[in-house]
């Protein structure tokens, strides 16, 4: 085992074996009983349990010729590969003698071991032949291009590869496929990053010219991670290894992407988001990281419309940019101190909009002053509020974080520009009651670091219920089992709180989704079946159940099928 890192002899199938010379005495004597015994094992077929014996034998003796310096091994190579054999030498680790060194040399043992066994291709998986054997194949979590070494990857490696190296001394043909992920946030980020120390950004470029920077790049130091899986030992056929911007997986993604689609599990909708300014794109909740900082607690004074200078709420908020886009203002029904308020309306300050006090048993009154904002376009529990009591959405920013031109005199100001700005006037028009120092969870871009705005945005969506619900049933019927068992109240929460999930970003490097905008004019009668395999079938939920004609978005198999969908729904297209 320590002579082949615990894989099964190369295949002999293929080729026939040269015929071995006889081992001379010298060299003979140069085999330490260790190494001896596992001459002995393979010849019985124990420890590697494969092939014929007389055939291990002469492989074993084969990589063991010729003694400390001078060790030669001839393999041949397995079907996957060229048919030319190899000759390397073996390093010195394995012939050293029959005493241990007394200290460790991970230098002097790790890396030669390991690229010999790379090399000589104990990687790839032996022969297989549908019937005759049991092949064993497990796929790499892919790191991404631009990462480094953690702990989580030396935790999939060491599981992976005792699981690959345990099947290949059983016998069976064993893959383990690596591969690299395209990180397309943290690339696309990275890239930017060094056009902008050039004085340039990727809207200079345009988008063709910054994937090719992108592509430059990833060809620079898009290794580095896979030379660091390499030093862990990890025992895979790199010669297979994928990356998932290759064509194939390209087009499996798509092809995935319009199954789910014609499932009614993908759907177009609008929806809260996290959005992330500084790449203008959204993001997952798994790539915003929440962090405890000091902030400030605003406490204002939200006037009753029509009332006299004592007549208004207190409301407390730690964004009071926010307060432009706010809808209502909500209590406790069964707060004392406002429940002849309810109904009645208020004034938002710095501007001329009126909106209503709700009551819901959402609003903790114990918290500030028991008077609650509701800001639906910007905060995703006010969404939800906003959605449950009709209140319109007021979106008040641009994509990179400023007011746009729904926010007056502070429109073009940066979103904490504005905050800083609408304080000091509220405080000269006599609205600011009090700031206290507050500390706070504030979510930020696992990528960028720059803090995530909340906001509505039409996206593309899977949906996620009936895929939670099976991992839920899976653990509480006991077909998978969380080890320790505490961390089933984690996965429970996770699961029956999860909301459809966002998979569209608004990045240039990356998989392009498969969806086409159709526009047309003048319907055609009758229009096309639900059945045909150019239409896509209802969504139940989403919110393009009857999409706006003459115009469409239609996810394909390529444009010209959009292209043909659309010329048999409309008379004139493009």
């Amino acid at each position: 085992m320590r002579l082949r890192g615990g894989f099964a002899p190369p295949p002999l199938a293929t080729r026939a074996p040269a015929a071995p010379r006889p081992l001379s005495a010298p060299a003979a004597a140069k085999l330490s009983s260790r190494v001896s015994l596992g001459l002995a094992a393979m010849a019985r077929g124990g420890v590697f349990g494969a092939g014929k014996a007389q055939q291990q034998h002469r492989i074993a003796t084969q990589r063991l010729r010729g003694g400390r310096s001078q060790c030669a091994m001839t393999a041949s190579a397995s079907s996957t590969s060229s048919d030319a054999h190899v000759d390397l030498p073996v390093p010195e680790c394995v012939t050293e003698g029959d005493e241990m060194a007394p200290q460790y040399n991970p230098n002097a043992v790790e890396e030669p071991l390991y690229k010999w066994w790379e090399a000589s291709g104990f990687f790839k998986p032996s022969e297989y032949k549908k019937g005759e054997k049991k092949s064993y194949v497990l796929p790499m979590p892919p790191p991404n291009v631009t990462g480094g070494l953690h702990m989580g990857h030396a935790m999939f490696v060491a599981l992976q590869d005792i699981l690959a190296r345990y099947h290949r001394m059983k016998g069976e043909p064993t893959l383990w496929l690596p591969g690299t992920d395209h990180a397309g946030i943290a690339t696309q980020l990275l890239v930017e990053r060094s056009l902008n120390a050039e004085g340039i950004n990727r809207y200079d470029l345009g988008r063709d010219k910054f994937l090719e920077k992108v592509w430059e790049w990833k060809g620079e130091k898009g290794g580095y991670i896979t030379e660091q899986l390499r030093r862990l030992g990890a025992s895979a056929d790199w010669s297979r290894e994928r990356f998932t911007m290759d064509d194939g997986l390209s087009e499996a993604v798509a092809e995935a992407f319009v199954q789910l689609h014609d499932k009614g599990l993908v759907y177009r909708g609008e929806y809260m988001v996290n959005w992330s300014p500084n790449l203008r794109t959204a993001v997952s909740d798994l790539e915003v990281e929440y962090s405890e900082e000091e902030g400030k607690l605003y406490y204002f004074k939200y006037p009753i419309a029509g009332g006299g200078a004592d007549d208004y709420l207190p409301v407390a908020t730690t964004r009071p940019e926010t307060i432009l886009g706010d809808t209502a203002v909500c209590v406790h029904p069964e707060d004392p101190r406002y429940q002849k308020l309810i109904g009645k309306m208020v004034k938002v300050p710095m501007t001329d909009r009126e909106i209503p006090v709700i009551a819901d048993e959402y609003v903790d009154r114990e918290f500030g002053t028991g008077c609650l904002k509701i800001t639906p376009g910007h905060d995703p529990n006010d969404y939800e509020l906003g959605k449950k009591y009709k209140l319109e959405t007021i979106n008040i920013m641009n994509l990179d974080a400023s007011l746009n031109d729904k926010c007056g005199k502070y429109e073009g100001l940066d979103r904490f520009e504005a905050r800083e700005k609408l304080w000091a006037d509220m405080e000269k028009e006599g609205l600011v009651i009090e700031v206290k120092p507050h500390m706070q969870r504030v979510p930020r871009s696992q990528r960028g670091g720059e803090v995530i705005e909340p906001l509505v945005s039409t996206q593309w969506f899977v949906k996620t219920k009936g895929m939670a619900q099976k991992g839920i049933d899976a653990v509480r019927n006991g077909e998978m089992q969380i080890i320790p068992q505490r961390f089933e109240k984690t996965w429970f929460n996770w699961l029956e709180n999860i909301h459809d999930w966002c998979v569209s970003r608004q990045l240039w490097w990356g998989h392009r989704i498969p969806v086409w905008h159709v526009e047309g004019s003048g319907l055609h009668s009758p229009p096309l079946p639900s059945s045909s395999p150019l239409l896509s079938p209802p969504l139940p939920s989403s919110p393009l159940l009857s999409p706006p004609l003459p115009s469409s978005w239609q996810p394909t198999r390529g444009s010209q099928k959009a292209r043909r969908f659309g010329g048999r729904r409309f008379s004139h297209t493009h």
